[in-house]
Order: structure tokens, then C-alpha cells, then sequence
């Protein structure tokens, strides 16, 4: 998964996410004042084929082929310089996938689209709003070499929707599909930027290109808040935890947090709540066994923390090794208990008291877990399925 890029931390729900317009989201998503109005991506298929990497098609002489791979990958260096993102071609070879359908990674809006001339062709780009543990990332898809266009500046498209199809730039090369992913900072390059024409070097490519197949890969599958049909949104400043369903308010609930209220969870023992997108994973009903089960009170749901991203962070500051890195990573996607014996912590949830919150500091209780009242648990634990999302802010 990628590293988070443009900080929302501050921008909460039924909040204003000015500041995240200003940091970079470039889009009228900027002028929306909740998270539930922002027309974020639902995930990204590959634009061409059946949209998961493959699938059969047929040439203009009817005859069919299956399969396509990468002729010319992310900053490989070749005859033409140094290369800007995926050049996806046909197994049929030569011109065979010439007039395939190009399809949309995402939806988002066309920021792009015009006829650059030979060796560009025809261009399509389109701008995506991607929601990323409590980020809001603005990346940008480009597709070059296209025989034809279906979309003008300001369209609003869809996942799927058909934008072109494969050409040759002009008669510049057999046909392909030149994609690319753009970073947010690559705004206000043009769409036929190259950059080694402007003197830049393999690891300034790297920096403002994601890998399109990586990049894809990793969201196939990406979180709109409105359309979870239920969300738990924390904001910690306010010792709050409130339940919608598909963006609508149903209910908020008191809470009391980490002994160490301030700032995300890092480390086992550091008594902090943590901050960032989470499911919960468990749902358990007491009584509980061991030494401090009675302080879980009647109900359990755990959360899984660390996600990908707090492993990630400690890949980068080494608390963890590679290997626990991929034991977390492939736990969270697959919905199981991540990694807990790490550096980093784990057995965070939400859970009730010993008999009724202390009357003295009463909001900073737990080891870094979410505590509530016992009735206000047990109602919300009546109503909150596994798999909810639960969004931990400052």
C-alpha cells in the first residue's frame, strides 16, 4: 500500500475540509462540508479487459486472443528515456489489440482530453478522490496513444465507463496503452509531460509516479462513507463516538480513551488510543477471564489495529521486521486478527468498564482501547454488526 499523502486529520465529519483543498485536493469535492458528500472512489479496476489484468478479446480480423501484459514498466529506462507509467499491450502482439476499449480505473473527473499530436496521440486524464486512513489523496490516471476519445473536460465518469480505445499515437508505435498514475504534486504538469526531456532522473520518477499495476492492486477496493450501510466516527477531542448509517446520523455515544490521550498509538505500552480507519473484527459478550477481564464490563469488539498503514509507518521507523510487515498486511486484507506481539501493540477494541467510570478523570481510562458505559455498550453492541468501520479521529 502506498504512503499517506495530504493530512485530514483536522478536517472531521460535518466539518469544513477547506484545509484539505488547500493542502491539494484541487477538486469542487474541497467546497463539500462532510465526509459523506465528497465523491470518493470506491476502488480501480485495470482499464482495459475484463478490468482485473486480463481477459480474451478479439482483433480486427475476428481472431481472438487472450491475455495482455507489461511491455515497458515504471521507471525502466529505455531507448525513448526514462519511462512514466505502463505500457499494457495485447498477447496477439503487433497491432492486434489496436481499437480495444480503454476503460476508466476509477471514477473521478476528466481534467484532460485532447489530441496532442504524434507520438502523445490522443490523451484522456482523469483526477480520482481517494479516502486513505483519515487522507484524502488526489492521484491522476493518464491514458495515451488513444485512437479515439469519449470524454471531454468535466466529464464525471465511472469506474468501468468507456473513455477511448487503443491507437497507435499517431502511427508513432504498434499499438498499446500508455498508462500512468499520477501524485497529487504532478497537478499542473501537462498530460504530455516527460520528464526526461526536462532533465529528471529515475528516483524523481519514482517519487511522482505510483506504479499503475501496484497502485491498482492495492485499491482494488476503497472506502466511501456514505455508502457503508454502518460507520462509527470517534473524535477523540470530544470523547464522542457517533453510529451513521449510509451517511445518515443515527446515535452518539459518550466515550473515555487511552491513560496517554494525545496523539495515535505507536507502540505497546504507549496507553494511546489510535487514530486512523479500522473494522471491527470481534465481537465478544462477558463475562471475561484473566487478571483485568472484569475492566472489558459485558461486551468486546475488537478492532484491527495495527492496520496496514500503522504497520507501514513501523516498517519505515524499523519497530518491525518485513516479515511481520506482509503477517500484518495480509491479515487486515484478510478481515483476521492482524500481528500482536510486535512492537507496535494490539488488542485494541471497544469495550465497557469495571462497574460505573470513575468520577475523577473519568474520559482517559484504558491502555489505549475505546471504553463506554455499560448501557450505552450494550445498546450500541445490540445494533453494530462485524465489519463496521470505525474512524478514529484526533
Amino acid at each position: 500500500m502506498q504512503t499517506m499523502i495530504v493530512s485530514i486529520i483536522s478536517v472531521l465529519v460535518l466539518g469544513s475540509c477547506a484545509e484539505a483543498q488547500q493542502q491539494g485536493s484541487s477538486s469542487p469535492a474541497g467546497k463539500k462540508n462532510s465526509i459523506f458528500e465528497i465523491p470518493f472512489c470506491d476502488g480501480f479496476d485495470f482499464p482495459f479487459g475484463d478490468g482485473n489484468g486480463g481477459g480474451s478479446y478479439f482483433d480486427k480480423s475476428g481472431t481472438s486472443h487472450s491475455g495482455w501484459y507489461i511491455a515497458t514498466k515504471t521507471a525502466e529506462v529505455y531507448s525513448l528515456g526514462i519511462h512514466t507509467g505502463e505500457d499494457w499491450n495485447g498477447n496477439g502482439g503487433g497491432n492486434s489489440d489496436e481499437g480495444q476499449p480503454v476503460f476508466a480505473v476509477a471514477s473521478g473527473e476528466v481534467v484532460e482530453s485532447r489530441d496532442f499530436g504524434s507520438p502523445w496521440g490522443n490523451v484522456v486524464m482523469i483526477r480520482h478522490l481517494v479516502l486513505e486512513n483519515l487522507t484524502v489523496d488526489t492521484v491522476y490516471s493518464s491514458y495515451a496513444h488513444l485512437g479515439k476519445r469519449l470524454v471531454q473536460i468535466g466529464d464525471q465518469v465511472v469506474r468501468r465507463q468507456e473513455i477511448g480505445d487503443i491507437g497507435t499515437g499517431g502511427g508513432a508505435y504498434p499499438a498499446h496503452l500508455h498508462l500512468e498514475i499520477r501524485k497529487r504534486q504532478m497537478r499542473d504538469l501537462p498530460a504530455d509531460y516527460w520528464p526526461s526531456a526536462d532533465g529528471k532522473d529515475q528516483q524523481w520518477i519514482k517519487d511522482q509516479y505510483f506504479s499503475p499495476s501496484d497502485y491498482i492492486k492495492n485499491h482494488r477496493k476503497c472506502l466511501v462513507p456514505k455508502k457503508e450501510k454502518q460507520l462509527l466516527v470517534a473524535r477523540k477531542s470530544d470523547y464522542r463516538l457517533k453510529l451513521y448509517e449510509e451517511g445518515i446520523f443515527v446515535q452518539e455515544y459518550r466515550i473515555a480513551l487511552g491513560q496517554s490521550h494525545v496523539g495515535h498509538k505507536v507502540m505497546q505500552g504507549d496507553n494511546r488510543t489510535p487514530e486512523g480507519q479500522y473494522r471491527i473484527i470481534e465481537k465478544s459478550v462477558g463475562p471475561f477471564e484473566g487478571a483485568y477481564g472484569s475492566f472489558l464490563g459485558s461486551r468486546w469488539m475488537r478492532l484491527n489495529y495495527p492496520n496496514t498503514w500503522d504497520a507501514e509507518i513501523g516498517l519505515r521507523k524499523k519497530s518491525i521486521s518485513k516479515a511481520q510487515f506482509e503477517q500484518i498486511e495480509k491479515a487486515n486484507h484478510e478481515g483476521r486478527e492482524p500481528l500482536k506481539t510486535t512492537k507496535l501493540g494490539g488488542g485494541i477494541g471497544i469495550h465497557g468498564w469495571s462497574g460505573n467510570w470513575p468520577e475523577r478523570d473519568r474520559q482517559n481510562l484504558t491502555w489505549g482501547c475505546i471504553s463506554m458505559e455499560q448501557a450505552e455498550l450494550e445498546a450500541m453492541y445490540s445494533i453494530v454488526k462485524k465489519g463496521c468501520v470505525v474512524l478514529i479521529y484526533p
